[in-house]
């Protein structure tokens, strides 16, 4: 008789993670989890992250202060798990927070 232990679980979520393999090759990026959700301001702060705005300029165009875009970016990245603007924009992609860029579109078909 068997008994049910954790294997299993594991197991499933080794599934899941291997998921986001190309070709049984298991991407080079860790797979992308949240630690905390993000929130309707973050979210809006990120939608202007694949332009060239400068943080002051995305400031302008949300009402908002410099600082709080910046506080903004602070919490983005580590809830994406980067440290820089474009890793921000490509982890956002590849969860779906963003529309997927020009040139991956294009390479898809």
């Amino acid at each position: 008789m068997r008994h049910h232990t954790a294997h299993a679980d594991l197991i499933a979520e080794i599934k899941i993670q291997l998921k986001g393999t190309y070709g049984g090759i298991a991407s080079l990026c860790p797979p992308a989890r949240f630690t905390a959700p993000v929130s309707e301001s973050e979210l809006r702060v990120l939608r202007y992250l694949p332009t060239n705005l400068t943080v002051a300029e995305i400031a302008g165009e949300l009402f908002v202060s410099r600082d709080t875009v910046r506080t903004h970016l602070r919490t983005l990245y580590a809830k994406l798990g980067t440290h820089h603007r474009a890793e921000a924009v490509e982890r956002a992609r590849d969860l779906g927070l963003l529309a997927p860029s020009a040139a991956s579109l294009s390479h898809s078909g």
